[in-house]
């Protein structure tokens, strides 16, 4: 008995380590790295643009900035000049990993009210390395930030450390990648990442291969119909009956990984002002271009440009119950009249929040885990019920 207890715990530690822990681990990590890119586009927004005056500054290191432009030329292996219709400027892509957004759906927003995810597809950014990129073509729409060096007179992106310069390669608008960016900079499922396949598959190997090693000492012990059962873990959840429950857990996680969308979405006018726990309205704050950017309720307010209207798949959005309305964007006196207006800063927006972002967000972070404990009771459910049928399956077949 002591040694069939110990050939059990060993199939499960073997589970454990090739279905659990190094498909999580990838998880982790693959999760850091997508929250580190949404920071990253968040953060770049803050740094001044790059001005031809810029360039002729002295010293080694010439500061942060960010710069829109076209691809007009890569030189040797390594190089590339942008273009950004005033002057180019040199961006060193050594080691450096380009992220390509995924594009907006064809046709115009007939009402101004946000709806990512019909516009934008259901799909991650792609990343690939730039050693892994032969060639790009002229033209192509490029967002560059980080740090700007002087090499020889000549002013040049380049990593450094641990501030690797960030690339966005777009199409469409650009005063839209910020919200694409946050919207789509997130893993689909975080349990399947570059480890899971080879894991799963090594896995399902060994455990074929502990049952045939039990089975040569007793045909009919446990150890043997645990192994085998879990040896079908990859596809347990596909099969019958329990295939009704994984759907109903990518339903969940669907869900989840929708309002973490939306939360980051609601967060993004709150970034230019400083960190505090109420909403600082009727304040301002400066913009990178050095516009003021103003928080507001005034209903009063003229809109004058092109308005987002942004809320949240809460119920209590849905049924229109929530106090106030909040208006971020530039303002201007006209006239005795306060207008506000699209700031001249394409990854600032004029934007108005139905409710108070900052609520809302925490709302929708509280029922994201609320769905991804459900998913996780889903998924879960669905493996157990067929892991129990199987071991029935295999006792019924070897018995």
């Amino acid at each position: 008995m002591t040694a069939e207890l110990g050939s059990i715990i060993l199939v499960f530690a073997v589970a454990f380590l090739f279905f659990g822990l190094i498909p999580g681990i990838g998880a982790f990590f693959v999760r850091s790295r997508w929250r580190l890119f949404r920071r990253r586009i968040a953060e770049s927004s803050l740094y001044p643009f790059l001005n031809y005056s810029d360039l002729s500054r002295t010293g080694d290191f010439l500061g942060r900035y960010r710069v829109f432009g076209h691809l007009e030329a890569i030189q040797g292996e390594n190089r590339i000049w942008i273009n950004n219709g005033s002057f180019t400027v040199e961006a060193d892509l050594t080691q450096a990993k380009l992220y390509f957004l995924p594009s907006f759906s064809a046709g115009t927003r007939t009402v101004p009210i946000e709806r990512l995810q019909e516009e934008v597809p259901d799909e991650q950014p792609a990343l690939v390395s730039w050693n892994q990129i032969f060639s790009l073509p002229a033209g192509t729409q490029m967002f560059i930030a980080g740090q700007l060096y002087s090499e020889e007179g000549r002013a040049v992106f380049r990593s450094q450390g641990k501030d690797p310069l960030l690339v966005v390669l777009y199409d469409g608008q650009r005063n839209t990648i910020v919200q694409r960016a946050v919207w789509g900079g997130r893993q689909k499922n975080e349990y399947w990442n570059q480890f899971t396949l080879a894991s799963l598959l090594t896995g399902a190997f060994c455990m074929v291969l502990l049952a045939y090693i039990f089975l040569r000492s007793s045909p009919s012990s446990l150890p043997v119909l645990f192994a085998l059962s879990l040896a079908f873990f990859p596809i347990a959840g596909l099969l019958p009956p329990g295939f009704i429950l994984y759907y109903l857990y990518r339903f969940f996680w669907k869900r989840a990984r929708m309002l973490r969308a939306e939360r980051d979405l609601l967060r993004l006018p709150l970034r230019y002002y400083p960190e505090t726990e109420a909403l600082p309205l009727e304040s301002s704050a400066p913009l990178p271009t050095g516009e003021s950017y103003l928080c507001s309720q005034d209903a009063s307010l003229l809109i004058d440009g092109e308005l987002i209207i942004r809320s949240a798949s809460l119920p209590s959005v849905r049924e229109g119950k929530f106090e106030d309305v909040v208006l971020f964007g530039t303002h201007t006196e006209t006239d005795g009249q306060g207008r506000m207006q699209t700031p001249r800063d394409p990854m600032a927006e004029l934007v108005l929040v139905m409710g108070d972002p900052a609520v809302l967000a925490q709302s929708c972070n509280r029922r994201a885990r609320m769905f991804a404990l459900l998913s996780a009771v889903g998924v879960f459910s669905a493996l157990i019920l067929n892991f129990f049928l199987l071991l029935l399956i295999w006792h019924l077949i070897i018995r």
